[in-house]
């Protein structure tokens, strides 16, 4: 064998060495905590009367929602709070909801009366509790009894929802 043939084996041979000699690796850690978001489909819901004489007042608010919670000791919920709907206006008490069944959480239990001094449940979440990728869907069917004693006119309450992820 030549020398320059007996040099492109050894240059040839080094090459095919090398990149394992400069090779090096990484190792990439996250960490993955509690998370939620919340959306509502629009932001307004009407209620509107009902084909009967003080028959009520009834909406739906519809939103979506992403959630995962802690694996062995998580939480979460989505509640609600209301502002009062104004002088001579008809009364929070008389204001309640029922929830859809989101799969990745339990819904409210029947009807539920709405409050402005605290949060009150729409959906609540255990520990692992994962929603679709995508998001879950849920809904608050509103009810408001119409009482003669409200006067006439047009008012307004803030349904304010919060989610919250442990």
């Amino acid at each position: 064998m030549n020398k320059r043939n007996l040099f492109t084996v050894i240059a040839t041979a080094a090459l095919a060495i090398v990149p394992a000699f400069c090779a090096d690796t990484s190792v990439l850690t996250v960490a993955v905590g509690p998370e939620a978001t919340f959306a509502s489909a629009f932001s307004g819901t009407t209620l509107t009367a009902a084909d009967t004489q003080f028959g009520g007042f009834g909406g739906t608010t519809s939103f979506t929602y992403k959630i995962r919670t802690s694996q062995s000791l998580g939480t979460g919920s989505i509640t609600v709070q209301v502002t009062a709907f104004g002088a001579d206006g008809p009364a929070v008490a008389d204001l309640a909801y029922t929830c859809t069944a989101p799969s990745s959480g339990t819904p409210c239990s029947s009807s539920t009366t709405a409050s402005t001094a605290t949060g009150t449940s729409v959906v609540g979440f255990a520990a692992d509790a994962h929603s679709a990728d995508t998001g879950d869907a849920g809904t608050a069917v509103w009810t408001l009894k119409d009482k003669p004693g409200v006067k006439t006119g047009s008012y307004t309450s803030t349904a304010t929802f919060t989610i919250s992820a442990t």
